[in-house]
């Protein structure tokens, strides 16, 4: 080994050369150098010397074992520079030069600059092996100096750290996977729709998610560390949900309601399992809270529509039967009223049998009314809701109303024709008018003295909520009376079932509950104006909606339908009483009349000259075919010939397929003279007809 500093030689204590005090002093001296040798010469460190301008004067067996090249390669040939990554010193080079604040060129100077200056000087760059392989190493850098402190050359002493890059390389992924898990598990935790917490075994809460928080309105610092059983309205079975979890090992569908900061209370379902560490020592519980208030609702909703169901099951089999009885009762009624009304016009003024026949048709029509008012209740049909103008409609419904009237009540209609369309059930509504007039009119008898009912209809526009009347345009039926009002008790209960202040027989207190009960299916509402001995006002405000159909202008209440100008009707009932009572009324009103009680004969008498009628009338309930099924068939044969359906049960199902068969006008039986002769006059008469309003 080249000896890299020459030691002066020394003289024994007499100052001549030699002697044993020089042997003595070169034996550890020799030691020494032997170690140097030694160390110098490892294989596990890479040991370079350069002269002073950094030339490589040695290269040990260690750094010819790194580095792949012979000594004979390198010795006075290249610099360290020369087997650095190139790049690495470029930036060495610019660093050192910002720190210590004078250039620094790139090359062997940035190498052993520090060095060169006593710095201590320890670094990290990539050799480059003669191979062209790369591999991270440490290198400290020395200054050798000469006996009088001058750079003479330096000494690059390296290590491999692959190794050392390895194991933290495997450290950072290791640090990264364990980092991607959490992300992951945390991912998972926030992202589930449910509200998700842990606890400790005594139920104090040591995580939360996201929807925890917006379950409790708390934040999680505010959450961690609490009770888990303070965020619900029961603790005590919060409590208790935790340690049945704990002794389970696993719970579902435990219900709680939870409560947040605001009060706001949300019922959820909670489940929850233990969680354990590696050595499968208790954690503690993993809770899942999910909102199940949707869920509630639905189930509630759904033992409501159950009920209803059931309900409609066992109203349908009542109303079928009440139906089948009330045709046959109705039959009577109309056998009944349509003789009174013959016999009535036949004995003329002044007979001695006219105030029975008076007294017959009270009855009948009471008892007419009371059938009907018990269907209606009974029936609670289903609306066909279509834009409408209720001019028409009330128009209609008033002239009815009139002729039932006794002579000392009179009836004002006022019918503006600005009011605006609604989505309203004609039939309905006229229901509604019936009950209330009909109500009115017992108020106003009630009083004694001659009385008054106005019917009105206007538009009215409200410009704020009020009184549960929200903001918006509507269409305001007015029925007001002189009668004898109510008191403030009587107000409270008029639309309950079956209640009613009538004595016993003059009323079933269906009336107005069956008035409520429409009023309600219109999406409307209803106010009521009253106090004893001052009369009675009911205003019913319908929701206007936004149609292209005309408002009618109001028709003439006095306006009598058209008389039957020789109109040939056909005329269809299984009972030949009704149809020679009907002929009879009929045609002292103008028309011409065949009647039939076998409905495949009326159906051939028009299939051999389909010209010969003009409309039809056909009962609703006959043996072998329906009047519906008459109507279908009239239709295929005559498109054009317009019928009259009389039942005196009208469900929605043939509501629904009327129009389809032709069918114009639906009346209930038992009717009265008028209620046939205008439903006659109205099929018999074209759309385009219909009488204008005033």
């Amino acid at each position: 080994m080249p000896e890299l500093a020459s030691c002066p030689p020394h003289g024994d204590d007499t100052g001549r050369p030699g002697g044993a005090t020089e042997v003595l002093r070169q034996e550890p001296l020799l030691e020494a150098g032997a170690l140097q040798s030694a160390i110098f010469n490892s294989a596990n460190f890479s040991s370079i010397a350069t002269d002073a301008r950094g030339v490589i004067q040695i290269f040990n067996v260690g750094a010819e074992r790194m580095l792949g090249y012979a000594a004979a390669d390198v010795v006075n040939k290249i610099t360290p520079a020369d087997i650095s990554d190139p790049q690495e010193v470029i930036a060495r080079a610019q660093a050192l030069s910002e720190e210590l604040d004078t250039p620094i060129a790139p090359g062997v100077e940035a190498l052993v600059f520090k060095a060169s200056r006593g710095i201590e000087d320890i670094y990290e760059l990539t050799y480059i092996r003669k191979d062209g392989s790369r591999f991270p190493a440490v290198v400290s850098v020395t200054a050798l100096r000469d006996g009088a402190n001058a750079i003479i050359g330096y000494l690059l002493i390296g290590t491999d750290n692959t190794a050392r890059h390895r194991i933290e390389d495997e450290q950072r992924q290791l640090g990264q996977r364990l980092r991607d898990h959490q992300f992951y598990t945390r991912t998972l935790f926030e992202s589930n729709i449910d509200a998700l917490m842990t606890t400790d075994p005594a139920g104090i809460i040591t995580d939360v998610n996201k929807q925890m928080e917006a379950l409790t309105g708390c934040t999680r610092d505010e959450l961690i560390g609490a009770p888990f059983k303070n965020n619900f309205t029961d603790p005590e079975r919060a409590e208790a949900g935790i340690k049945l979890a704990l002794i389970k090992r696993k719970l579902t569908d435990y219900e709680l309601t939870a409560r947040d900061r605001a009060g706001r209370e949300t019922v959820v379902s909670y489940s929850a399992t233990t969680f354990y560490d590696r050595e499968r020592r208790l954690q503690g519980v993993l809770a899942a809270a999910r909102d199940i208030t949707e869920r509630k609702r639905d189930e509630a909703r759904r033992v409501q529509l159950e009920a209803q169901l059931r309900e409609s099951q066992k109203m349908e089999a009542l109303g079928t039967l009440a139906g089948g009885v009330a045709h046959d009762f109705n039959n009577a009624l109309a056998a009944i009223l349509g003789n009174v009304e013959l016999a009535r016009q036949d004995v003329g003024p002044g007979h001695p049998a006219l105030e029975s026949l008076e007294e017959i048709d009270k009855a009948s029509r009471r008892s007419k009314d009371l059938v009907q008012q018990i269907l209606t209740f009974g029936r609670r049909q289903k609306l066909e809701r279509k834009a409408t103008s209720l001019a028409l409609v009330v128009v209609e419904t008033a002239r009815l109303l009139r002729a039932t009237l006794p002579a000392q009540v009179s009836l004002r209609l006022d019918c503006k024709a600005d009011t605006p369309p609604v989505l309203a059930d004609a039939t309905q509504i006229k229901q509604i008018l019936l009950n209330l007039g009909s109500n009115a009119s017992q108020a106003v008898q009630d009083q004694g003295h001659p009385g008054v009912i106005e019917v009105c209809l206007d538009a009215h526009t409200q410009r704020e909520a009020r009184n549960g009347l929200a903001a918006g345009r509507y269409a305001c039926l007015t029925v007001r009376d002189n009668g004898s009002g109510m008191d403030e008790a009587t107000r409270a209960r008029m639309f309950e079932p079956f209640f009613t202040t009538k004595p016993i027989g003059k009323g079933t207190g269906l009336g107005l509950s069956v008035v409520h009960g429409i009023v309600q299916a219109h999406d409307a509402s209803v106010e009521v104006d009253s106090a004893p001995g001052e009369g009675t006002t009911l205003r019913i405000y319908f929701p206007a909606v936004d149609s292209p159909i005309r408002a009618a202008a109001a028709v003439a209440l006095d306006a009598a339908p058209a008389d039957g100008k020789g109109r040939h009707v056909l005329y269809v009932d299984d009972e030949e009483a009704i149809i020679l009572l009907m002929k009879r009324l009929l045609e002292r009103q103008g028309y011409r009349v065949s009647g039939y009680t076998d409905p495949h004969e009326a159906l051939a008498a028009v299939r051999a000259d389909p010209g010969q009628f003009d409309l039809a009338v056909t009962d609703y309930s006959m043996p072998g075919m329906s009047g519906l099924d008459v109507a279908i068939a009239l239709r295929e044969m005559r498109p054009d010939l317009p019928v009259v359906l009389a039942s005196g049960y009208i469900d929605e199902d043939l509501r629904a397929k009327a129009p389809a068969a032709g069918i114009r006008e639906l009346i209930y039986k038992p009717n009265t003279v008028d209620d046939l002769c205008e439903a006659v006059a109205r099929a018999a008469q074209a759309v385009d007809e219909t009488p204008k309003c005033s």
